[in-house]
Order: C-alpha cells, then sequence, then structure tokens
C-alpha cells in the first residue's frame, strides 16, 4: 500500500511546473544554439540484435543522464505531494529502466511495420507485471499514471500554437459538449430505466461522458457513492478503454478518415486519457491522409481541453443535485460551488501555458516558425513526452489487476454500453460530417 505524508502542491500543480520547466529548459537552450537533443535521447528504428545493442551502446550515459535528471526532478515533486521519496526513487528506477526496454521494442523495424506501437507494448508488459507476477508494496509508489500523463499533456500544448486553438478550440469545445451532454444524458436515462441505483448511475455516466477514472472518483465525492458502485463503473471504463485502443484506430483506418478527422473522433469517443492517446498515435501512424501529428492535436482539443473541463461542471452540479434531492434530510452537507475550481484540472492551465510559450518563442528567432524550431526546440520536448507518456502506459497497465476487477451487473454494462454506441455515431457525425472541414485541416 502506497505511504503517504503530508503533502503541498497536488499532482496537477507539479504536473504544470515541471512541463513548464522542461519547456523553459527547451527555449534556453535554443536560444544558446545548444542542441537539447544530445541529452534527451529515446531509440531509433534497429534492425538486428547487433545494431540494437551497438545503438544502446552508444547512448548509455544520455540515457543514464536522463534518468538522474528526471529521478531528481520527480521524487522532488512525490515528496511534497505527499509519497515517501525513498520509495518513489526506487520505484521510479524501475519504471524508467522497464521504459527504456519498451521504447527499444518498439523501435525494432518489424515492430513499426506491424504498426506495435510503444503504448500497446507498455500495457502490454504492464499487465503482466501487475497480473502475473506479483509486484512489491513498494512499486506502487512509482507507479504514477495520471501524473505522468499529466506532464506529457503540458509538453503536448507546445505542439499546438495559439493559432491552432484559437481556429479549432470553439469547434472542439463545441464537439465535446454536446458529446458530453448527449452521452451522459443516454446513459443516466439508460440506467434508470434499468433500475440503477442513482449514484451509480450518475458514476457510469460521468465515467462513459467525460474523462473515465478521472471522472468516476471526482463524482463519487459530490454524491457520496458507495466503494461498490465506483468499482463497478471503474470496471466498465477500463473494460472498453481497453477494447477501444484497438477498435477505434482500425475503424478509422477502414473508413479512410484523415488524420486529424480521425484524432478527433477518437477524442469523442474513447474515455480515458492514456487510452485515447494511445489509440490516437496509432491511428496517426496508419491515416490513409494528414500528418501523424495531426492525430494527436485533434484528439487532445477534443479529449483533454474540451471533454475533461466537463469533469468541474458535472461534479459541482451532481453535488447540488444530491443535497438538495438525493440527501434532502442530510442538511449537514452543504453544496460546495467552489467544487467547480477544485475539480477543475489545473494542468490543462500548463497545456495553455505552453502553446503561448512556444507561440512567443517562436517570434523572438529570426524567421522563426515552427518547422525551422522543430528539429532544436521541439524534437526533445517530444521526445520527453513520449517518455513521460511510457511511464504513464506502464504505470497504467501494472494497476490494472484482472481478477479484483468487480463483476459488473447485465443492466450496468447495458448502460454503459448504449452510451457507447451513441457516443461512436454520435462522434462520428460530429467529427467527419459536421466539423470535418476544421479537422482535416488542423496544424496546416
Amino acid at each position: 500500500m502506497t505511504v503517504r505524508t503530508g503533502g503541498s502542491l497536488s499532482e496537477d500543480w507539479w504536473a504544470l511546473i515541471l512541463g513548464l520547466a522542461i519547456i523553459a529548459v527547451a527555449v534556453g537552450a535554443c536560444f544558446a544554439s545548444f542542441d537539447l537533443n544530445r541529452l534527451i535521447s529515446a531509440p531509433g528504428v534497429w534492425d538486428g540484435l547487433s545494431d540494437g545493442w551497438g545503438q544502446a551502446i552508444a547512448d548509455l550515459l544520455r540515457y543514464v543522464g536522463l534518468g538522474l535528471v528526471l529521478l531528481v526532478c520527480l521524487t522532488a515533486a512525490a515528496a511534497n505531494i505527499g509519497y515517501r521519496p525513498s520509495r518513489f526513487a526506487a520505484s521510479f528506477a524501475v519504471v524508467y529502466v522497464l521504459s527504456i526496454l519498451i521504447l527499444f521494442a518498439s523501435a525494432w523495424r518489424n515492430s513499426r511495420q506491424m504498426y506495435i506501437e510503444t503504448p500497446l507494448i507498455a500495457l502490454v508488459l504492464g499487465l503482466i507485471l501487475g497480473n502475473v507476477a506479483k509486484l512489491p508494496a513498494w512499486m506502487e509508489t512509482g507507479l504514477r499514471a495520471e501524473f505522468y500523463l499529466k506532464i506529457g499533456v503540458v509538453l503536448l500544448g507546445a505542439s499546438l500554437p495559439l493559432p491552432i486553438i484559437m481556429q479549432a478550440g470553439p469547434v472542439a469545445l463545441a464537439q465535446a459538449s454536446i458529446g458530453s451532454v448527449v452521452t451522459f444524458a443516454v446513459i443516466y436515462t439508460t440506467a434508470r430505466f434499468l433500475k440503477l441505483e442513482r449514484r451509480l448511475s450518475a458514476l457510469l455516466a460521468g465515467g462513459g461522458s467525460i474523462c473515465g477514472i478521472s471522472a468516476i472518483v471526482a463524482i463519487a465525492g459530490a454524491v457520496r457513492a458507495k466503494r461498490e458502485d465506483i468499482s463497478v463503473a471503474t470496471t466498465m471504463v477500463v473494460g472498453w478503454a481497453l477494447v477501444m485502443i484497438v477498435v477505434l484506430p482500425l475503424l478509422a483506418w477502414a473508413w479512410w478518415l484523415p488524420s486529424g478527422v480521425g484524432g478527433a473522433w477518437i477524442g469523442t469517443s474513447e474515455y480515458a486519457d492514456a487510452a485515447g492517446y494511445a489509440a490516437a498515435q496509432t491511428f496517426g501512424r496508419i491515416a490513409i491522409s494528414g500528418a501523424p501529428e495531426q492525430s494527436l492535436q485533434a484528439y487532445t482539443l477534443v479529449k483533454i481541453i474540451g471533454r475533461d473541463m466537463w469533469i468541474g461542471v458535472w461534479a459541482a452540479s451532481l453535488s447540488l443535485v444530491s443535497l438538495l434531492r438525493w440527501e434532502p434530510s442530510e442538511t449537514h452537507h452543504g453544496a460546495d460551488l467552489s467544487q467547480i475550481w477544485t475539480r477543475f484540472p489545473k494542468f490543462i492551465l500548463g497545456f495553455f501555458l505552453a502553446s503561448v510559450a512556444i507561440t512567443v518563442a517562436s517570434k523572438w528567432f529570426p524567421g522563426g516558425n515552427f518547422g525551422t524550431l522543430r528539429p532544436g526546440l521541439l524534437a526533445p520536448v517530444e521526445t520527453m513526452r513520449n517518455w513521460l507518456f511510457t511511464f504513464s502506459f506502464l504505470s497504467i497497465g501494472t494497476s490494472l489487476r484482472i481478477r479484483a476487477m468487480a463483476p459488473v451487473t447485465g443492466n450496468a454494462f447495458v448502460a454503459f454500453s448504449a452510451g457507447v454506441a451513441v457516443n461512436l455515431i454520435l462522434g462520428y457525425i460530429l467529427s467527419a460530417v459536421v466539423f470535418g472541414s476544421y479537422w482535416t485541416a488542423i496544424g496546416r
């Protein structure tokens, strides 16, 4: 069991701080004409074992240096959040070494040709370690899937300059809002029609329409849900999210969707940030047209910027509903409207600030634009982002205990699956038909 002490800043705030610090270092190095790619490295494509081994030996010092920097920074943040630093440091060291192996496996040419991506390898390895092997208790401290993911999302803002957000942001917010409201209503109405308890219905609706497990946790606190209800809703989200990692990229490819359109559809249809990123990254590489980065950009705008911001709104709204209609006799639990800010994912602010920082930095360079800045400025940031997402996917896999998953009733499955169907159809209509022109041209 993870041991925590008193903390200061939350994971969201530390994700914001660390993400912006990485971008600041990248900008400073670019101004100083220092190639940060010499320090921030990741495996390149390799063929035979001798090729891969030679590459690993040549870059060994860079991997050690990067690992030490990450170890110090992340351990300091973890200690402030409230985790025991010695346990976190030991656990992260293992996570980092495993991530090196994962990145090398995904860089194998045969893996590339079969589209076996880093997220899939990380998830599968994590599932094996978490369900076949018995991990020691101290390992849990460094398996902070959401923390790593949040830092990566902040870094993702660097690849989305303000002009792109200003152009597609309103579209993303409109699409995410329509999808969130409609899907929530469908799941909740279906669940209540099937006689499911209203708190469980709210958890299923929130998990299927907003942000997966994060939404379930936020809404559970707002409506005072039972622990078994949380387990059932979490099982539904995790199960469907894993299915969608495979299904969504294949369907988008089969329907010949452009990279940006497919990314937006995945952003509307997936239930967990990490799983959705894995699906968007996979589709970006197999899309019939468009650049791979367009899929990630569209996904981030719809899922991270659009849908995730509904967490605070639903949590505060359901807190009021629970107080005024579900708990009329429990007047000692007052409705707290400050939950809108409390539940708001702070790392999204870091995403926007990263976009601002890169946009401003590009104006300072003579003739600076994102094409000329990518090798020296954006490439190391994107490499670091891929490292952090690998940590996240591996952590998610190890945390999924198949035997411990709560049994899901048929009615809960039917209610959630109704939302899945609506999400897929509505998301496709919004992404490919209503807003198709926006997502096709994103980032160009």
